[in-house]
């Protein structure tokens, strides 16, 4: 049997506190856009099948690609705004450590 690998022991991965903590705000915030987006298309088809009369259909299909997006394509665009954000970050440290090497 193997004993476990103490935290010092592995040189490949250090967690970064700050960094963990923007990872989470960043994971919930995409849970919650999408969460409000899957409520914008629902309200969206509610709209244009008629169940809402006072609403026209256009509306409803307004607010269905609304949704949709934002379901899809404002996380996608947020994540990798996130990581182009922390390649960046380690790129300049990176540079400046050779500076001072």
């Amino acid at each position: 049997m193997t004993k476990p690998l103490e935290p010092s022991d592995d040189p490949i991965y250090v967690a970064d506190p700050e960094k963990e903590k923007q990872a989470k705000q960043l994971h919930f915030m995409v849970s919650i856009i999408r969460l409000l987006g899957i409520a914008i298309l629902m309200l969206g088809i509610a709209i244009a099948l008629g169940r809402l009369a006072s609403i026209p259909a256009a509306v409803g299909y307004v607010l269905v690609v609304i949704g949709l997006a934002q379901t899809w394509v404002i996380p996608l665009v947020m994540v990798r705004s996130f990581v182009k954000r922390q390649v960046l970050e380690q790129t300049e440290k990176e540079a400046a450590d050779e500076k001072i090497l």
